[in-house]
């Protein structure tokens, strides 16, 4: 499934090959990319959150990272990227109550609006290796603009406006945003 899913996606964007090779010879090699412990690279979820209004993303302030970005976290089990994890992880991290899911394509919702590979610090605390994060970021509206953090992992939980200098961390993803009128209704 995390092939299909991956195909579909480069449909849309095909000139991101290259910069997914890592993930797509992973899957290729048949390596388990749902286990956190594989770190040549595993997969994870966020949830890019939009205000009711579309006007501002919601940001938390990450305390390993120690940087603002958009929620989210580990795939639990063997769950294929789905909109529904990433929904949950953006929820457990701040509070956050979703109104809606912003497909790419309403064809196929399992397709995210963006995937980034990128490279993960050690934190040698927890044993880990510098490694890899296949991150599949999904678009969700919430109801409303209450939330607060889970204060085990997160400083602070904050609304940003879609052009804050804060967004430029996921530059590539705030630009489909755009690109594609998917935070417009």
């Amino acid at each position: 499934m995390l092939a299909e899913i991956l195909a579909e996606y480069l449909k849309f964007f095909p000139t991101e090959k290259n910069a997914l090779g890592r993930l797509l010879q992973q899957i290729s090699d048949e390596e388990n990319l749902h286990d956190r412990r594989n770190f040549n690279g595993h997969i994870t979820g966020s949830a890019i959150v939009l205000s009711p209004d579309r006007t501002e993303i919601l940001f938390i302030h990450h305390k390993l990272f120690n940087r603002w970005q958009q929620p989210g976290g580990h795939w639990e089990g063997d769950d294929e990227p789905n909109p529904l994890v990433a929904q949950r992880e953006g929820e457990e991290e701040t509070a956050a109550h979703i109104a809606s899911y912003l497909p790419l394509d309403t064809a196929n919702p399992l397709v995210p609006l963006d995937i980034d590979s990128h490279q993960v610090p050690a934190r040698d605390h927890k044993n880990e290796p510098i490694h890899w994060h296949h991150d599949f970021r999904y678009v969700f509206v919430a109801k409303d603009e209450n939330v607060r953090p889970q204060e085990s992992e997160i400083n602070a939980v904050r609304w940003f406006a879609l052009s804050a200098p804060e967004t430029q961390i996921i530059k590539r993803t705030m630009a489909k945003l755009a690109r594609l009128s998917i935070h417009r209704e």
